[in-house]
């Protein structure tokens, strides 16, 4: 009787697990698992809260873990997308086995696991761990509980972090925070969303004195309320309205790769001894100087190379020579290497395309490629989790009033 009981159990455990495996949720469960260990150390580690290296592994472990299962055991790929994921896995391998880099691997699961999850749940739940942790940060450091980390800028005066390693770090968590903010509200934004973003561009600016961030900031705010104002036919008429839809249907997919090449270019032809040259070097601090010095000393690889970066983050003592690639076009072309920073571009493009009826996508995009002229969060998931658009399943809009219909699957 005993040994009974215990078959039908057994059974019903069996059953019970078996309804779990085979609810499509279970997949989309084990994928949020994945994101917010993933974006959760990837944003702690931008803080100056201490620092664990095994919990950080053993987080990453259970991404890979979460995020292997989700993609095997509940989704299904074309066989173009099969091919590129393979070719895509060749490169990521060959940067890890060439310059010792596993980011470029860890992004692959990440995009191949995003696959038909919602894309604007990922951007909700970015805002929601992101915000969570920086405010933290900067609370602990107004109450003394981390450092508060003050550079002195001489004439720029005092540069806060609030928590955060550097002043600039800082002040790209508000720019990306706040572009992601403005993609969701979409249609929704009125003029008082804009007044918060502007306000957020002046405070970056004004106590942190990251002069770019701030600047992309209000620029974010401009763009969206304008573009939310002419899209929505509050201003201009209908002519002008086609007009900025069409250009911005094919603008996107063109700032990110223009940019690149404009920023390596530039780069690439730098002359230190040229007084205009040194002009436009200290307009952009320096990243022309570095991204030069990288050239020689390096020189292109298909596959990436290590390059050790000494920066001036998470300390007020430098802990060498400062030597630092800012410029993400630049730095991924020198570590990652020319393919890979091929294929990010491409999939930024596909991503474009595959959201071009979706105009604030676009002003998303456009604002972060403008912003990794001068800084380096492009592939960096405490940042930046646009790249995901790529699998995600679409936010479509209802243009007129502002909310969303229906998820498109890929």
């Amino acid at each position: 009787m005993g040994k009974l009981k215990m078959k039908e159990r057994w059974a019903q455990t069996c059953t019970g697990i078996k309804r779990i495996c085979d609810d499509p949720r279970t997949g989309e469960n084990l994928f949020w698992i994945g994101f917010i260990l993933f974006q959760g150390i990837g944003v702690w580690s931008t803080t100056m809260f201490p620092q664990s290296g095994v919990i950080s592994k053993l987080f990453k472990l259970i991404f890979i873990a979460c995020m292997g299962m989700k993609i095997l055991l509940y989704e299904r790929f074309s066989m173009k997308e099969i091919q590129a994921i393979v070719f895509c896995g060749i490169c990521a391998v060959g940067t890890l086995y060439k310059a010792r880099y596993i980011e470029p691997f860890m992004w692959l699961i990440l995009i191949v696991a995003s696959k038909n999850i919602p894309f604007k749940k990922i951007i909700q739940v970015y805002l929601l761990v992101t915000g969570a942790i920086c405010i933290l940060a900067f609370a602990a450091s107004m109450l003394d509980v981390i450092v508060n980390l003050q550079f002195d800028a001489s004439k720029r005066g005092i540069r806060n972090s609030f928590g955060i390693v550097y002043p600039t770090d800082f002040g790209a968590h508000v720019f990306f925070w706040i572009i992601s903010w403005f993609y969701l509200l979409g249609e929704r934004i009125k003029g008082y969303h804009c007044a918060v973003g502007l306000l957020a561009g002046v405070l970056v600016y004004r106590f942190c004195n990251a002069r770019v961030d701030a600047g992309c900031i209000i620029m974010a705010a401009i763009l969206f309320w304008m573009g939310n104002s002419i899209a929505g036919k509050k201003m201009g008429s209908r002519r002008v309205q086609r007009i900025w839809k069409r250009i911005w249907e094919r603008l996107g997919v063109c700032v990110m790769p223009v940019l690149a090449i404009l920023s390596i270019a530039l780069t690439a032809i730098y002359n230190e001894g040229n007084s205009m040259w040194s002009k436009l070097d200290g307009t952009l601090m320096a990243r022309l100087k570095y991204g030069k010095m990288a050239f020689t000393d390096y020189g292109l690889k298909l596959f990436g190379q290590h390059i050790e970066m000494v920066g001036n983050g998470g300390s007020l003592e430098l802990k060498g020579e400062y030597f630092f690639l800012d410029c993400s076009y630049v730095n991924i072309l020198m570590t990652w290497g020319i393919v890979l920073l091929i294929v990010v571009l491409l999939l930024f493009g596909y991503a474009c395309c595959k959201n071009r009826k979706d105009l604030y996508f676009q002003y998303a995009i456009a604002l972060i490629a403008v912003n990794c002229v001068i800084a380096h969060h492009m592939m960096d998931i405490a940042y930046n989790p646009f790249i995901l658009a790529v699998l995600a399943a679409n936010m479509m809009r209802n243009n007129s009033k502002g909310i969303e219909k229906t998820y498109e699957k890929a």
